[in-house]
């Protein structure tokens, strides 16, 4: 799923981080971050700044459940 704008990135992390299972960004490019990561979170804070690059990328959440608990930060497709 696709990202919604993000006007504070800490608190979809802080989501990410209640998550079950791994939830992945993956850009357009072909990167992956795992967002359970701490080096991944860090990576993709450093990219928040570019709307381009987050609104190329999706969301891929291994558990269905997570889907849920992140839907304030993802579009309905």
């Amino acid at each position: 799923m696709k990202l919604k704008q993000l006007d504070q990135y800490i608190d979809f992390i802080e989501a990410v981080r209640r998550c079950q299972a791994d939830v992945t960004f993956c850009s357009e490019e072909g990167d992956r971050l795992n967002l359970k990561s701490m080096l991944s979170q860090f990576l993709f804070a450093s990219v928040c700044g570019d709307r381009s690059y987050l609104r190329g990328g999706t969301v891929v959440c291994q558990s269905e459940a997570d889907y849920d608990r992140l839907s304030a930060y993802l579009e309905q497709e």
